[in-house]
């Protein structure tokens, strides 16, 4: 493997390591920039992003864009929101920080098993992971505070998490190094396992 690969491979596994155990506990969620910083401090939220762009990299090509590559990540995007919007509007879904945990641990086992799915199908897929993600969000905001800025806010890290693992899973295929996504994916399944127990 040369220099750069092996760049290509401590960069993937840096994207990979985990920042703290789980996005909700102790932290500010008022305002556009706790809503940037909020993806990328909790590894549960950031793990399942970049694991759904690295699934959502499908056989495209380096710099190019395919409908999976576009599709997917947007339905994980557009779900996290609606989910954010339900808990905001009261409604109740049990099981939600299950549900972020078990999201973790089938994102890295889809990974790991290098499974690819029809559009329509890794959308759905995507969708469903993100729904938790968005009614714990939701459900953190207080009362009080204007929830538009913090919305915006996540938004925007999400949608950059998502782009850094599509972008990185076609960097993997375009190398022949598509054992690096299965590696994530192991990595990432561990997590939500270490998380589970």
């Amino acid at each position: 493997m040369n220099k750069r690969n092996q760049l290509r491979l401590v960069t993937l596994g840096a994207a990979l390591a985990p920042l703290s155990a789980m996005a909700h506990t102790g932290h500010e969620v008022s305002g556009f920039f706790q809503g940037i910083a909020h993806p990328l401090t909790g590894a549960d939220h950031l793990l399942v992003m970049l694991a759904v762009g690295l699934l959502a990299a499908g056989r495209s090509r380096v710099g190019g864009l395919n409908r999976e590559s576009i599709a997917i990540p947007a339905a994980f995007l557009f779900a996290m929101v609606g989910g954010t919007l339900l808990a905001l509007a009261g409604v109740a879904v049990p099981f939600v920080e299950q549900g972020i945990v078990v999201s973790v641990m089938a994102a890295g086992v889809l990974l790991a098993l290098a499974v690819r799915f029809s559009l329509v199908m890794g959308a759905v897929v995507a969708a469903s992971f993100a729904l938790f993600h968005g009614l714990a969000h939701g459900a953190e905001l207080p009362l009080a505070a204007s929830p538009l800025g913090y919305i915006a806010g996540f938004m925007i890290s999400t949608a950059a998490l998502l782009m850094a693992g599509t972008k990185l899973g076609q960097l993997a295929d375009s190398y022949s190094l598509g054992l690096i996504s299965r590696i994530a994916g192991v990595a990432v399944a561990a997590f939500g396992i270490a998380v589970a127990v």
